[in-house]
């Protein structure tokens, strides 16, 4: 599918969701040979990023990948790295492994960070798709974006956002928002001034 015909498709959809879409100001790209199409689902903490993203793949027969399985390891969460809009992601790698291939139309082979026990899982293989979901925080970084067909952001207000983190963390972890992730994020979008208009805007109607 061509990411034109996508983004009808999608519009239709995301408004049976709920939701409005206001499409992206399109240039001129280059073409995509390998018959996949590439989408990134970017936007702030509890936007809703991870339940939109499963929905899409289940009724557009796609596969999602989440950005949070790509985060640096804790050996490696340097002030400085911390300090790098987007330095909380491991972007290289995640290209590397997952939109490079996938662009290419190659195999994908990638490993999930688990976070907890600060370490790589083992080999998986992305089943066969043609269409591929990223999904999180930090897909919009450069080296992500050059793969990207389709980049879409989820727009939510603060209010709804803290309700729900309120709602699903801890008190200590909502602490770690506050000071630590909820910064992070506000920087990366700040440095690459997100969403642009070369991202597709969703709202949800409730908000």
């Amino acid at each position: 599918m061509d990411p034109e015909r996508f983004e009808r498709e999608l519009s239709l959809w995301l408004k049976e969701q709920g939701c409005l879409y206001a499409p992206r100001r399109r240039k001129a790209e280059k073409a995509n040979r390998s018959g996949r199409l590439l989408v990134t689902l970017d936007g702030p903490c509890a936007s809703g990023k991870t339940t939109l993203a499963a929905k899409m793949a289940r009724d557009f027969q796609g596969q999602v990948i989440h950005t949070d399985d790509f985060v640096i390891p804790h050996a490696l969460k340097t002030p400085e790295r911390l300090a790098v809009p987007g330095g909380n992601c491991d972007a290289e790698r995640l290209s590397r492994e997952v939109t490079a291939p996938f662009r290419r139309g190659e195999p994908v082979l990638y490993q999930r960070y688990d976070c907890g026990a600060d370490r790589l899982l083992p080999l998986e293989r992305l089943p066969d798709t043609s269409l591929l979901i990223l999904e999180g925080s930090y897909c919009n970084l450069p080296v992500l974006r050059a793969c990207a067909d389709v980049p879409l952001f989820l727009l939510v207000p603060w209010s709804i956002r803290e309700a729900r983190l309120l709602e699903r963390e801890s008190p200590a972890s909502m602490e770690r928002f506050y000071h630590r992730w909820i910064p992070l994020e506000n920087a990366y979008f700040e440095a690459f001034r997100l969403p642009d208009a070369g991202c597709g805007l969703i709202r949800p109607h409730s908000t």
